[in-house]
């Protein structure tokens, strides 16, 4: 289905033509009118500059006028309704045949503009060049940086055969949109061009699954080692095999290692770097033994790739001090993105139905301070490296964590504007985090998935089951949501003037 509509939306959407055409870098002069806390209006072009002296001291998560300055009545209101329904069991177990049955009962058409009003307007950038520009601008112009994100991904079981075309045709997209989407975000100054990728984008799941397991059996085989993976990416792999793998196996994995060699060369000639996110425990240790692979390959001096680290899994401080161990003693350098994790309610299913030990932990609190000891490792790596050798994003849609990072680089003397710390946030969630991190001088970035609706229901689906725990945390967002549709409510001239 979504094989043949990539490559169009890629040329449609971020601006790539084909050799001999025109690319797309006219920026829209878009700066709506905001309704001030005292009632009066200004340009939200204006924020871009006011907002860069506030003291980090003075981070107050707490005003809504700040945290939704440049957004619409309309758009509170969506958030304030869409957040609130995937807090909802009987909606997010069913999300995905609910979108099915409205689809067939609309249209696509009414359908469309339904998803697009709703769930697929608050948590995705857009799928027309307009759309997806406008999205970068507005973010930039309140301060944020934008890190694409595409929303091709696989799980265990989602594609019975491997299908070759659909994961070149995956990484043809990957690479349009790193090198059409590198003028936009170099016209938003952005603070470093990031780009997120997921490896089930460029090889079957099940794949993964098989090199696990036998990464968990003997993770010191010769021929799992980082270097040895290594070898495989680059533009002639046709010698390189593992010894367990069937022949069919084995092709595939050399595809998979041409494609992200290819989309890692893209990346590296763009000044762009990737972030692999992390998925089921049941990859995690072939993804990040290939994350390891892409780093001693191409982050010679700077980090080019970085891993995701779950702080939801018991294992994450140890994960962390074991890789940044390999990047010293291999000499390559270390992207660290710090989460807290997607899964759990999968994970620990799983875990159930296979009889294992339960991963993840216990509680929220034992997560937040394992994500608090992963961040306090991580800025001391940071300040005891030299140059770019450790860069960090800390995604965090918990304001105490937020806080907690702020205060910690303050006791380490580390600059907000330290080009190797970052924070970030999803998009359409945690604006209150965002905005005023933004407005006190930190380097923060959204991460915008992109792309036109048909090819991002499954996205959607697999989103509100993953957030589904998180969202139910979410109070202090949505009072603030809530305070400030009263606040605009008492200005009705707002309801109309966007």
């Amino acid at each position: 289905m979504a094989v043949p509509g990539w490559r169009v939306f890629a040329s449609r959407a971020v601006g790539w033509r084909p050799v001999g055409g025109q690319t797309y870098t006219g920026r829209l002069s878009y700066h709506p009118r905001i309704l001030s806390a005292q009632g009066r209006y200004f340009s939200v072009k204006s924020v871009r500059y006011d907002n860069q002296h506030e003291p980090s001291h003075a981070v107050d998560f707490a005003d809504s006028t700040k945290a939704f300055v440049t957004k619409t009545t309309w758009e509170i209101t969506r958030a304030v309704l869409v957040l609130q329904m995937c807090t909802y069991d009987v909606v997010v177990d069913n999300s995905l045949k609910l979108m099915q049955l409205g689809r067939r009962i609309l249209g696509q058409t009414l359908f469309g503009y339904l998803m697009k009003a709703t769930f697929y307007g608050q948590f995705v950038g857009g799928d027309t060049p307009d759309k997806i520009e406008a999205t970068f601008s507005r973010l930039r112009d309140a301060g944020i940086h934008s890190m694409p994100l595409l929303t091709i991904e696989e799980n265990v079981g989602d594609r019975a055969q491997v299908e070759e075309r659909f994961y070149d045709n995956s990484t043809q997209y990957y690479v349009d949109t790193i090198r059409s989407t590198t003028d936009i975000l170099a016209q938003h100054g952005a603070h470093a061009r990031l780009f997120q990728m997921r490896l089930t984008s460029f090889m079957h799941a099940q794949l993964l699954v098989t090199i696990s397991r036998h990464l968990s059996e003997d993770p010191s085989a010769t021929e799992l080692s980082i270097e040895h993976l290594s070898t495989g990416l680059c533009d002639d792999n046709k010698s390189f095999h593992l010894s367990f793998l069937s022949t069919e196996d084995n092709k595939h994995l050399r595809n998979a290692l041409l494609r992200l060699h290819a989309v890692c060369k893209q990346a590296e000639s763009c000044n762009v770097r990737m972030l692999v996110d992390a998925e089921y425990t049941s990859m995690r240790p072939a993804i990040t033994r290939l994350v390891l692979a892409l780093m001693y390959k191409y982050n010679r001096t700077h980090p080019l790739v970085w891993n995701t680290y779950q702080c939801y899994l018991k294992s994450a401080y140890n994960s962390v001090l074991e890789d940044m161990a390999l990047a010293r003693q291999l000499g390559f350098c270390i992207g660290i993105k710090i989460v807290r994790g997607a899964y759990m309610d999968h994970e620990r299913a799983v875990a159930r139905q296979q009889g294992y030990e339960d991963p993840i932990h216990a509680t929220y609190d034992d997560t937040s301070s394992m994500y608090h000891r992963v961040l306090d490792k991580t800025l001391q790596f940071v300040q005891d490296s030299q140059g770019e050798q450790v860069n960090v994003i800390v995604a965090t849609q918990n304001e105490e964590t937020a806080k907690h990072a702020i205060r910690r680089m303050q006791e380490l003397g580390i600059q907000k504007d330290d080009r190797r710390i970052c924070f970030g946030q999803q998009y359409g969630m945690a604006d209150q985090i965002s905005y005023h991190l933004a407005r006190a001088g930190y380097a923060v970035y959204k991460s915008v998935p992109v792309g036109p609706l048909h090819t991002t229901i499954a996205y959607l689906n697999r989103r509100a089951l993953e957030n589904r725990t998180a969202l139910r945390g979410f109070r202090q967002e949505n009072r603030l949501l809530w305070a400030e549709m009263g606040r605009r409510a008492r200005h009705p001239l707002s309801w109309w003037k966007y």
